[in-house]
């Protein structure tokens, strides 16, 4: 219900601009690209996904990591599009709705995960790293506002939130309106043209996620208070799971894409 109704706004938002558009000629298809792309990036899945990502960041404190974080999610968002596109345009087939809303609902299982382990702290990453014997070390940090002392762990590999930004942006490529710019893909007869398109449209997707990113990270950044900031945490994990949850109940129970 959040999902769907914050979805309905931004399509409420971008419509009459996608509507006025013309996709005659190249320069109007490929602004239809770049709008959609921006869009695209703006659907409540991939908001609450980015933000789970910057409230399990060390680096949210900093504010300049932020936008970082959400460009690396729309390049892997572009880097999967790229992939189908490809196939789109070279064998010029057509890619099942079924296919669609079956990884629509592996993003839900993924909301899921990412909205359960940021309520908890599990860290699969460190998880590994102890069962390997991977060399860590602590350092003690003191908050000056509140005089509290804790450790936490350090690991001179600390860019495990970059690759999962990454790598959650590449799950996203192919769930939700990203199939529609496959369905756009499918009308364009220019190779050429096509590829344009999809660069175009991650474009768009890089350029919007990056900003969003950083209106996410603002307040974790001014949260200096602890509590606060776990508060904060806590919202962007329930949110996220509230979402992945009803994409899995909407497509799995109500759609039964699997039957």
């Amino acid at each position: 219900m959040i999902a769907e109704l914050f979805n309905h706004f931004v399509e409420a938002v971008f419509a009459p601009l996608e509507g006025n558009i013309s996709t005659v000629a190249p320069a109007g298809l490929l602004l239809l690209g770049l709008i959609t792309g921006l869009r695209h990036s703006l659907e409540a899945d991939h908001i609450a996904a980015v933000s789970t990502i910057m409230a399990a960041s060390q680096r949210h404190k900093k504010l300049r990591h932020a936008p970082l974080l959400g460009a690396l999610w729309g390049l892997g968002h572009t880097a999967s599009l790229f992939a189908a596109g490809l196939v789109v345009l070279l064998l010029a087939v057509s890619i099942p709705q079924k296919v669609s809303s079956t990884l629509e609902f592996g993003v839900g299982i993924m909301l899921v995960f990412l909205g359960a382990t940021t309520l908890t702290g599990f860290n699969i990453g460190k998880f590994v790293r102890g069962i390997f014997s991977r060399h860590t070390h602590e350092h003690l940090h003191v908050h000056e506002d509140t005089g509290v002392v804790h450790s936490h762990e350090h690991d001179h590999h600390d860019h495990r939130h970059a690759h999962k930004s990454l790598a959650v942006g590449m799950v996203h490529g192919m769930a939700g309106s990203g199939a529609l710019m496959i369905l756009v893909l499918s009308t364009i007869n220019s190779v050429p043209l096509g590829l344009a398109y999809i660069a175009i449209f991650g474009a768009g997707s890089v350029a919007s996620m990056a900003a969003m990113s950083t209106l996410i990270g603002l307040p974790f950044s001014k949260a200096r208070h602890l509590k606060l900031n776990l508060v904060l945490r806590n919202v962007a994990a329930v949110v996220t799971l509230v979402i992945g949850a009803g994409l899995i109940y909407e497509l799995g129970i109500v759609k039964q894409v699997f039957l």
